[in-house]
Order: C-alpha cells, then structure tokens, then sequence
C-alpha cells in the first residue's frame, strides 16, 4: 500500500471520530476552551475547521495523490524479485555506465 494512501485513510478517521464526538454531544479539552474563548458558535466553527474540515482536505489530497501514483507493478509481477544484500546486485541496476578503479575499489565515477 502506498503511505499517501494510508495516510489519507487516517485523516479520514481523524475527521469522521471528531465529526462523531461533536455531533455526539461529547466535549473535549479544546472544543470547551475555544467555546470559553470565542463563543459557542465561534469556537465550535474553529473547532470544525481545525479538528473536522482540515482533516477532510488532508484525506482528499492524499488519496488523490496516493491512488495516482500508485504502482501496479509491486502489487502484481510474476517475477519473483530475490532479496539481495549484495552490492554486485545494485551495481548492476545502475543506470548510468560507472567506472571503477581497481586501485580504489568503492569509487564510483561517472554516475
């Protein structure tokens, strides 16, 4: 799964647990300071907009973003991709023609 995708899926909950405890009549440590602050509908309109709304954007973008860039490819290959911890394997999945001097093995010139 991509991280952008899981992270859209928690401000998804993030959003819809703040929706449920408001809506639900429960009061929080913030929403009572921000009605003390500003008033009953001031404080529970910038409670909604921190706590429900922002949420929601974050939710929409990284979703978007996530199923865009989603590759297929590490999901479904019938190429089973071996596990190496050589450096000889990553050598060769460079893509750029590399150099190395036998003098001074690790150096890498040209990449």
């Amino acid at each position: 799964m991509n991280a952008y995708i899981v992270l859209g899926l928690f401000a998804l909950y993030v959003a819809s647990m703040s929706l449920y405890l408001v809506l639900s009549g429960y009061q929080d440590a913030m929403l009572a300071l921000l009605r003390r602050f500003w008033g009953r509908s001031l404080g529970h309109s910038l409670y909604f907009i921190c706590h429900v709304a922002l949420p929601v954007v974050v939710c929409v973008v990284c979703l978007g973003w996530g199923v865009r860039h989603y590759d297929v490819s590490v999901v479904y290959s019938k190429v089973e991709a071996p596990l190496s911890l050589n450096i000889d394997h990553y050598r060769k999945l460079l893509p750029l023609p590399y150099t190395i001097d036998p003098d001074r093995m690790g150096v890498i010139y040209g990449a």
